[in-house]
């Protein structure tokens, strides 16, 4: 488990391409609602079209894609994150 300096541990990606960050709770929420077949997700201060719903996903995952999609790696050696068109600076390779 890594140390977080906030509780939004899901991201809700809209149509669009917005992003909500959302709790545990926030995210049961739209997980229930949707199973249901609400038209609606209601989080409180805020309710969104279920029709505008892309995905959910934890944030580990969505910022692995979001480093995967601007072309950042992963080396092989080191398990460290390349920026696109940078070699390692930590193993060299």
């Amino acid at each position: 488990m890594t140390n977080s300096i906030t509780d939004k541990t899901w991201v809700m990606v809209l149509i669009g391409g917005d992003r909500h960050f959302l709790t545990e709770s926030e995210a049961q929420k739209v997980k229930q609602s949707l199973s249901a077949g609400s038209k609606f997700i209601d989080l409180g201060s805020v309710f969104f079209a279920t029709g505008q719903f892309a995905k959910l996903m934890n944030h580990a995952d969505y910022e692995m894609a979001q480093r995967i999609k601007r072309g950042d790696y992963k080396c092989r050696n080191c398990d460290s994150w390349i920026p696109y068109g940078k070699q390692c600076g930590q193993c060299k390779n």
